[in-house]
């Protein structure tokens, strides 16, 4: 009995087992915890609310993974030239891509939509571009539209019937829809929308549009004649009370167009309000040239290929931005200038 007593542990030596087992689970803790959560002060936060160190640990490689910071702003203003191509219009690219060109913008790339081609005709537009040296990325895409209504209503001669317009416009702003989401990147922080027939507009275009600090911007094209000065999109304009009034009387799926003589609308139009110099709101714009800010477009509004508040495509896309509470203005002053070529349509030809 006095042997088997020598042999139980003592309080004391009991109380000693316990601090090394409490020591021992501590420690094993302490090893597993990283480095940088024993500090007690909170992890420095930025300007867009993203720690550094969550920052700089994201960006470690992981096979498949990758991280880019949207809350970061950007300051280069990255542009994207949007500009969709047919057949008809090919002859015209030289002169085009010169004036672009002379863009002095320092952060440009662009994207061409070449709809309907022809045999040749891609091989055409990138000799226009490698003749002319564009000193910016530019990006070919192609697409046809086989169905039968959409060849019917694209090939020559439809471009001016006014009973197809609705159909023919939302063929367009399928295109246009097309391209955009093809070819729009993160590093974009604006679009800019530019006929190819246009013939001619200031090296600065890019900056100026920019400086006018809306969401969507548009200048005002106009073509020259034998010495005189005529407006020619007339799909940049303001609603009057009457233009209002009208609205309300015709079916929910009848879509306005603007600028034919079968119908009357009842606006004012910014090709006529050229002796103003200030910007000025506006309900509808034209498709010749547009800048607008990416962040629009990312955040679901683009040109609609159905009847939305009675407009469809680039005047459906000023309704559309107006009523997500983007601002939409033009420029009555700055002019740009057009061939005054008209489109034969979105077809195949002989090219």
């Amino acid at each position: 009995m006095d042997k088997l007593k020598k042999n139980l542990p003592t309080p004391r030596s009991k109380r000693r087992v316990f601090i090394v087992c409490i020591a021992t689970f501590l420690i094993s803790l302490l090893l597993l915890v990283p480095i940088s959560h024993m500090s007690c002060e909170p992890l420095p936060e930025r300007q867009d609310g993203l720690p550094d160190a969550l920052e700089a640990a994201s960006r470690r490689p992981f096979d498949g993974v990758s991280f880019e910071n949207l809350n970061k702003p950007s300051t280069d203003n990255h542009v994207l030239i949007l500009t969709m191509i047919n057949p008809s219009t090919v002859r015209y690219l030289a002169d085009f891509f010169k004036t672009v060109r002379k863009l002095e913008h320092p952060n440009l790339s662009m994207a061409l939509l070449i709809i309907n081609p022809g045999p040749t005709t891609v091989h055409a537009v990138r000799q226009h571009i490698e003749h002319t040296r564009v000193a910016f990325p530019v990006k070919l895409y192609v697409k046809t539209y086989e169905d039968s209504i959409m060849s019917f209503i694209l090939t020559p001669g439809k471009e001016t019937v006014y009973e197809l317009q609705p159909l023919r416009r939302a063929a367009i702003a399928r295109a246009r829809n097309f391209l955009l989401q093809s070819a729009l990147e993160s590093k974009h922080q604006y679009t800019l929308w530019l006929d190819p027939l246009l013939a001619w507009f200031p090296s600065t275009l890019v900056q100026d549009l920019i400086a006018v600090d809306e969401d969507i911007v548009v200048p005002n094209t106009m073509i020259q004649r034998e010495g005189n000065e005529w407006g020619h999109d007339k799909r940049n304009w303001q609603e009057t009370e009457l233009s209002i009034s009208l609205s309300k009387e015709v079916p929910e799926d009848f879509i306005f167009m603007e600028g034919w003589l079968e119908f009357t609308t009842h606006r004012f139009l910014m090709i006529d309000m050229t002796e103003m110099e200030n910007k000025v709101p506006l309900d509808g714009i034209g498709s010749t040239c547009i800048l607008t800010r990416a962040s629009v477009h990312r955040e679901g509004i683009n040109f609609p290929a159905f009847p939305f508040r009675h407009h469809i495509d680039t005047e459906g896309f000023a309704k559309a931005a107006a009523a997500a509470g983007y601002t939409v203005y033009g420029l009555p002053g700055y002019k740009i200038y057009h061939t005054g070529i008209p489109d034969n349509g979105l077809h195949e030809d002989n090219l």
